[in-house]
């Protein structure tokens, strides 16, 4: 079988651009969280109201939030707790073990997951490795020059998540024409 490219199935600017009437037209019933630089800057210890309210209105829509991160100290604990969300700290992304144990625990098929990050690396990677949905989220923080390489590091695999959806828009377009020809 050949290697999982990680290229994401979705590029977004931050979470809040996935709503619940969003992540429903896509059939996610369990939406996995990276906590760090996804949810949160790495530096904060607890949940935004902004943040509150959007884990809410996913709930109230009947989609179950669950952070899943790779960060080793209390922090991932701390935001479930101050969210009211199950989590799983040390996942150890890109690998997909306990990623697949979440689902089997919960009883979710992969076609109703979606994971969303803010690293191709270790988010994306994981994600299309398991065969669920991969949403990529812009970084929060950039300011340190890491970050900022990791990004840049990346950035072959957000060009071809563009260059994807250019052709799909060029394809869907020259349809659109060939069918106003045949009139």
């Amino acid at each position: 079988m050949p290697p999982k490219m990680p290229v994401p199935d979705l590029i977004i600017n931050d979470i809040y651009e996935l709503t619940p009437e969003r992540l429903k037209a896509l059939g996610i019933g369990l939406l996995l969280l990276d906590l760090d630089n996804t949810l949160a800057p790495y530096t904060g210890m607890q949940p935004s109201v902004k943040l509150r309210n959007w884990v809410d209105s996913l709930r109230h829509a009947g989609i179950e939030p669950f952070i899943f991160s790779n960060s080793r100290g209390l922090r991932a604990s701390a935001f479930s707790k101050a969210l009211s969300i199950e989590y799983v700290a040390k996942a150890r992304k890109p690998k997909t073990r306990q990623l697949r144990q979440v689902l089997a625990q919960k009883g979710i098929a992969p076609g109703d997951a979606a994971l969303v990050g803010d690293q191709i690396y270790t988010d994306v990677l994981c994600a299309k490795r398991a065969g669920i949905l991969a949403i990529a989220v812009e970084p929060i923080d950039l300011t340190n020059f890491l970050y900022r390489a990791r990004y840049w590091a990346e950035f072959p695999f957000r060009r071809a998540y563009q260059k994807r959806n250019e052709n799909k828009k060029i394809r869907e377009r020259n349809t659109i024409e060939d069918k106003r020809r045949l009139r």
